[in-house]
């Protein structure tokens, strides 16, 4: 994954090493983040492909699936 990151031209910064960290993070940390990796990488989007429409990355944002209900 490194080495793929490192041809990237535009990226988040660090981000071979903040996906790393998701993994060592307990839950809530991860999950929070990994909204800040995502938050960056649609600006990153917004200012290199201006022509690109963000506002349903944008929307789903602070969406969360909850978890499933079981009815026993």
């Amino acid at each position: 994954m490194s080495k793929f990151i490192e041809q990237m031209e535009i990226a988040p910064e660090n981000l071979a090493a903040r996906l790393e960290d998701l993994f060592r993070f307990e839950a809530r940390v991860a999950v929070h983040e990994l909204k800040a990796l995502v938050q960056e990488t649609v600006q990153l989007v917004e200012i290199h492909m201006p022509q690109a429409n963000t506002s349903s990355a944008k929307q789903k944002l602070g969406w969360r699936q909850q978890p499933w209900q079981v009815n026993e």
